[in-house]
């Protein structure tokens, strides 16, 4: 299932540093699409491997089903954040294949990945799962997260980071916590170290009730200004190497997250 899962979309890892690891069990941040990690995830994140731990990345899916491909191909509705219809053929590249836009998604992803843990004394190495964009059921996602889990920590405890499985609309969201859950309820003693998280536009969700959220919070300046600037390597415009599609599609989600740098998470 899993596409050349160790560090299948070309991150390496971060070269540890001289300070010590923790001798913590590896944690895994299951994200549905490139950008999802940041937005939902970031500080958390950060925060690992700043603490020298062993942290994954695994995104279920290249997101490549996103209307955004249609609006940089100039043949879709105008972004609200670009403002103007793309002309690929005047600004230099091909309309993008879906699965060049896929990997043009999954780049976005390495580059906010590195944004948030180059120079820190832990690793961080990403996964892809390869599942369909729009389609991802709980048993694929838990058979993917299973397949990391494999990999990293054969027989061994895992700590999943993921999307709630209740506050959010998305079924790819909701399909990846359901997976958690049920791998954690299967398997307590592996992958009973479970946090949900809650993606901006759902921090004032009336479903919130049902859980007990709290948030996690920049330990200091630098791992504030490392999620600042992952939101912000979603906005890069240089095509044919990046384009933007984290903030085509979603400006207002990277903007709520750079004016407020924490992330909310439920158990």
């Amino acid at each position: 299932m899993l596409a050349g899962v160790a560090g299948a979309v070309g991150v390496a890892a971060v070269p540890a540093t001289s300070r010590a690891r923790l001798t913590t069990s590896p944690a895994l941040f299951v994200a549905a699409h490139p950008d999802d990690e940041v937005l939902g995830m970031s500080v958390a994140l950060a925060e690992h491997v700043a603490a020298g731990q062993d942290v994954h990345v695994l995104w279920l899916t290249p997101g490549e089903s996103s209307g955004v491909r249609s609006k940089i191909n100039g043949t879709g509705t105008v972004s609200a954040w670009w403002g103007v219809t793309h002309v690929p053929a005047d600004e230099g590249y091909a309309p993008l294949s879906v699965a060049e836009f896929g990997r043009a998604r999954l780049a976005e992803g390495e580059v906010a990945v590195r944004c948030l843990t180059t120079g820190l004394p832990g690793s961080v190495t990403t996964h892809t799962a390869e599942l369909v964009d729009g389609s991802v059921t709980v048993a694929d996602a838990a058979q993917a997260i299973r397949d990391v889990a494999n990999l990293i920590a054969p027989g061994a405890a895992v700590r999943v980071k993921t999307h709630s499985h209740l506050v959010d609309d998305h079924p790819d969201h909701l399909h990846a916590g359901l997976a958690a859950r049920q791998l954690a309820a299967a398997e307590p003693a592996r992958f009973g170290d479970l946090r949900h998280y809650v993606l901006p536009p759902y921090w004032t969700d009336p479903r919130l009730t049902q859980v007990s959220e709290a948030w996690d919070t920049p330990s200091d300046t630098g791992i504030t200004a490392r999620v600042k600037n992952a939101c912000r390597s979603y906005a890069a415009w240089h095509p044919p190497h990046s384009f933007a599609i984290g903030y085509h599609s979603v400006p207002t989600y990277f903007s709520t997250l750079e004016a407020n740098t924490r992330c909310m998470f439920h158990t």
